[in-house]
């Protein structure tokens, strides 16, 4: 009998120690949950977990060193003028203003905000924070990247959807239609759709009332689409 309760004992400390477990309770269990964190950053959106190649970066400029945080290599490719950025493995950080990251396909269980991030994956942010203007307020569901400079005579996106007045969800409706990569939301309504990655080619610009009445400007609020 005291054979009995000193096995159940054992057991009971070995279950609330996590030794019984197979490998590290907290590893396993509690630190498991930041593998699915991604708000170790400043201010930007988080894109995703995708596949990544040695002999193929989709983000190809490269910050020297390893053991970068996801706020380092924000700061890092922010400075540089760069649009996304990446971790990947033991801290290297990648930058890119192209909007293919995803090249390689998606993945999974990335550890975003570790050490570690995972062996040929990466995990993705674009610089663009969240949709100035659109809290609570008829956000569209796509990636947000930024607030750009337009021209009149030079649409970065130069196919309008006809009309004003249209909600960023709308927007992102009619440019799905259309089967375009990215869409934005201009002025007092307007909407335009691309499929070129030169979105940003007139600059970054600040302010946009991306989900407001007025965006502002000569300025536009950009998201991709599918």
């Amino acid at each position: 009998m005291k054979f009995f309760t000193s096995l159940v004992a054992s057991l009971a400390v070995s279950v609330a120690s996590g030794s019984f477990l197979r490998g590290d309770f907290e590893a396993d269990v509690v630190e498991a949950s930041s593998r699915i964190l991604q708000n170790c950053v400043a201010r930007s959106s988080y894109l995703g977990c995708f596949q990544n190649r040695n002999n193929n970066r989709a983000l190809p400029h490269e910050v020297d060193g390893r053991g970068h945080t996801a706020e380092e290599c924000e700061s890092a490719c922010t400075d540089m003028g760069f649009m996304f950025f990446a971790l990947e493995y033991k801290g290297q950080c990648f930058c890119s203003n192209n909007s293919d990251y995803d090249k390689h396909g998606s993945s999974s269980g990335c550890d975003c905000c570790g050490d570690n991030v995972g062996a040929h994956k990466m995990c993705v942010w674009s610089m663009g924070g969240a949709a100035g203007g659109c809290e609570g307020n008829g956000a569209p569901s796509a990636p947000y990247l930024g607030c750009f400079n337009n021209r009149n005579l030079d649409r970065a996106l130069p196919h309008e959807v006809s009309g004003r007045n249209h909600s960023a969800k709308d927007c992102q409706d009619e440019c799905g239609k259309k089967e375009m990569k990215y869409f934005s939301r201009e002025w007092k309504g307007q909407c335009f759709c691309g499929n070129d990655d030169d979105y940003n080619k007139h600059g970054v610009s600040s302010n946009c009332n991306c989900c407001g009445s007025n965006v502002g400007s000569h300025k536009m609020c950009v998201w991709q689409g599918s």
